[in-house]
């Protein structure tokens, strides 16, 4: 899979950035870009349905983030990448601060 994926991600409050089942399995190394950073997470186990790694700050208007490291993903687009596959780039929808509570990113 690459290009744009038609799912769309969110962002818990507490929780962090919610991972879509396809890509928790991995080997070895999974990176995640965000407009702000590269975060490069290594191991085999599988990840839990949030990574507490990216948050609301991970996203933003590349002008107003201090020195983005991924400006092409701003202002809500997260890109995903198994060690050894292409990346899936995703939309992030919306940020969850409590059951029920959705706000735009």
């Amino acid at each position: 899979m690459s290009g744009t994926d038609q799912k769309t991600l969110h962002v818990d409050a507490d929780r962090g950035l919610w991972v879509p089942p396809e890509v928790r399995e991995f080997d070895k190394q999974i990176v995640f870009r965000t407009p702000r950073s590269t975060l490069q997470h290594f191991g085999s186990g599988p990840l839990d349905p949030y990574y507490g790694m990216i948050d609301e700050g991970s996203f933003g208007d590349a002008e107003d983030l201090h020195d983005p490291k991924n400006p092409k993903l701003a202002p809500n687009q997260v890109s995903i990448k198994k060690q050894g596959e292409e990346a899936i780039v995703f939309e992030v929808e919306c940020v969850i601060d409590d059951p029920g509570n959705r706000r735009a990113l």
